[in-house]
């Protein structure tokens, strides 16, 4: 059965989105537990604008959902598959 290399699109979105050691570094701290910006801020000592920029591109990419908790947002990892891949690339033991 032939495929369409259209088939691999969405896949590849993710995979580009998650290509960045920022947003790696994102997406392991949102695979411990569910943070807010500031939270994510500290925790990886990166700039306010740059961890919104690098959310945005993960929300786009379909990786993160974000909920508004009074006067913050605070992001979640939504794509099950990101955490399987995160843990095959053991991206959580190197914040560790």
């Amino acid at each position: 059965m032939k495929k369409s290399i259209r088939a691999y699109a969405s896949s590849a979105r993710k995979l580009k989105a998650m290509g960045h050691p920022a947003r790696l570094g994102l997406l392991a701290e949102l695979a411990r537990s569910e943070r807010c910006v500031g939270r994510l801020q500290s925790c990886l000592n990166l700039s306010q604008p740059h961890v919104s920029q690098s959310l945005k591109i993960l929300r786009a990419a379909g990786i993160v959902a974000g909920r508004r908790d009074k006067n913050q947002v605070c992001y979640r990892i939504v794509d099950p598959a990101v955490r399987r891949i995160l843990t095959v690339l053991k991206v959580k033991e190197t914040l560790s």
